[in-house]
């Protein structure tokens, strides 16, 4: 009769009690209050109902997939960490991205007061209207390793997945998409949105600011290509120093995630999971003002390249064209002369 080896259970020491508050925000990228508030919205998701004694408690599974997230180690590195086999970070990584990733409505939604948010935008460089800055990132990842796996390879020859993100003057993320392969170019993935859906049916006031990827219309403005007059300059000058609020946040959410500048060792599903996970959390800390004292080893903010950078404007029917070039046109008289 073969008898089987017991299982071995490592030592699981308590994080909020173990570390520093200064020493537990560098690690896990939030505050004790604000992992306490994550885990008071998603720990009815993760509560195990086997009734084992073996089972990892919601906080702690909260705890693991924060320390992937920031650290974007593999999860051997996670499991010595907090005395837990690998298998089980794999599948407590894949779970708590799900719960966090289901609180998007919440805490990724642009505000009810559109005005304030125009305004912070308008201090920003005297550019009038903006209700957010649009841009696109890529996120690498490991090998799909499926039959059609080379439509993630993006034009720089790795795998990734091309993340839309919409932000606010303070940089919080108000709108993501983050479920196309790397070879998807921005302007395919703005084209399919909901929120160009939105717009174009008004029931959002303003536009947003996006770079010569996009199309030009009412409701999204681009640079002028190869401006002539004063009032082009200064449209296009006020356009780059408002438009970077958004490489900024890409930036500033990569360097409090270093999963998102890593190859990310987890499936597919699994990462554009995660993706969304790391935007809620990103707006929680923003939310919360876990930013002061915030000092992550090495981690500094920083413009984020952008996907579409060196990538040639799209073409677009005459009439498509037209229109958004009309726009833009009487605006730069209007606002710029």
């Amino acid at each position: 009769m073969r008898v089987r080896n017991p299982q071995v259970f490592r030592e699981r020491r308590n994080p909020f009690e173990l570390f520093s508050d200064r020493e537990f925000r560098n690690r896990y990228r939030l505050s004790k209050d604000s992992v306490r508030f994550a885990i008071s919205l998603v720990e009815d998701r993760l509560v195990s109902h086997a009734g084992h004694h073996t089972d990892i408690s919601p906080a702690m599974q909260v705890l693991v997939t924060l320390r992937f997230y920031a650290k974007g180690c593999y999860q051997t590195e996670l499991g010595d960490l907090h005395g837990i086999s690998q298998r089980s970070v794999s599948r407590i990584v894949a779970k708590v991205s799900d719960a966090i990733a289901a609180l998007l409505p919440r805490f990724v939604v642009y505000p009810a007061r559109m005005e304030a948010l125009k305004t912070e935008f308008y201090n920003i460089d005297y550019f009038p209207g903006v209700m957010g800055c649009i841009d696109c990132t890529h996120i690498a990842i490991k090998n799909p390793s499926w039959e059609r796996a080379m439509l993630y390879v993006n034009r720089k020859g790795y795998y990734s997945i091309n993340v839309q993100v919409v932000c606010d003057a303070q940089r919080r993320i108000l709108d993501i998409v983050a479920k196309w392969r790397g070879s998807v170019h921005d302007a395919r993935i703005w084209d399919s949105c909901s929120l160009k859906e939105e717009l174009e049916a008004s029931r959002i006031k303003g536009f947003l600011l996006g770079d010569a990827g996009y199309p030009c219309k009412p409701y999204l403005l681009k640079p002028i290509q190869s401006p002539q007059t004063q009032p082009e300059q200064r449209y296009n000058r006020s356009h780059k120093s408002t438009r970077i609020t958004v490489e900024h946040c890409f930036g500033e959410w990569k360097g409090m995630f270093k999963a998102l500048r890593n190859v990310m060792q987890i499936s597919l599903p699994t990462a554009k999971t995660a993706i969304i996970a790391m935007a809620v959390l990103f707006n929680i800390r923003k939310e919360h003002h876990d930013n002061d004292g915030y000092d992550p080893d090495s981690d500094e903010e920083e413009a984020c390249e952008s996907s579409s950078e060196g990538i040639e404007e799209q073409p677009l029917p005459d009439s498509v064209l037209v229109a958004g070039n009309m726009f833009r046109r009487d605006f730069v008289r209007k606002h710029f002369a």
